[in-house]
């Protein structure tokens, strides 16, 4: 692929990014992680062999426990993705119109890293991937032993108000 091509691509994906925020490039910080989706990704023929593999990591903080959702797919050229890890635990990918998507229900607050694993062909391509979080949903047992609780207060309650 010529010089010029990647350099109109990287152009765009600059471009995109002042448009949608800023991305984080591997060994970056995506910062504090928010419902708002923060954006990563990589140029894969800046500074890389010409075609390989590659694993980039990209850093993020949770301020609470959390579900992360997050989504990737290629920008341009040929990416395929091999596994998506957030502190070196394996998530199941879901294919989507445009890549993938994962999730991580439940990620105790503090900081983690999200690992990004694939391959490319010789020549310029790009990925670009979104990562946001939400506040964990409790889980079903969570409530009912809340409920439970909350069941025998009363009941407390109540035989003092009898004495």
């Amino acid at each position: 692929m010529k010089l010029n091509v990647v350099l109109a691509a990287a152009s765009v994906l600059l471009a995109g990014a002042a448009s949608a925020g800023v991305v984080a490039y591997p060994d970056d910080s995506l910062g504090t992680l928010s419902p708002t989706p923060s954006l990563y990704g990589d140029l894969l023929a800046t500074g890389k062999a010409a075609g390989g593999v590659f694993s980039d990591d990209f850093f993020f903080d949770l301020s609470g426990k959390s579900d992360v959702i997050g989504s990737v797919g290629m920008f341009f050229g040929t990416v395929s993705f091999s596994s998506v890890l957030i502190d070196g635990n394996a998530l199941a990918l879901t294919s989507t119109p445009t890549g993938y998507g994962f999730n991580f229900s439940g990620l105790a607050a503090g900081a983690h890293t999200l690992t990004v694993e694939g391959a490319y062909p010789k020549g310029g391509h790009a990925y670009v991937g979104s990562l946001y979080a939400t506040p964990a949903v409790p889980e079903p047992e969570s409530m009912a032993l809340a409920l439970a609780g909350l069941g025998v207060m009363g009941l407390v309650a109540r035989r003092r108000q009898r004495n």
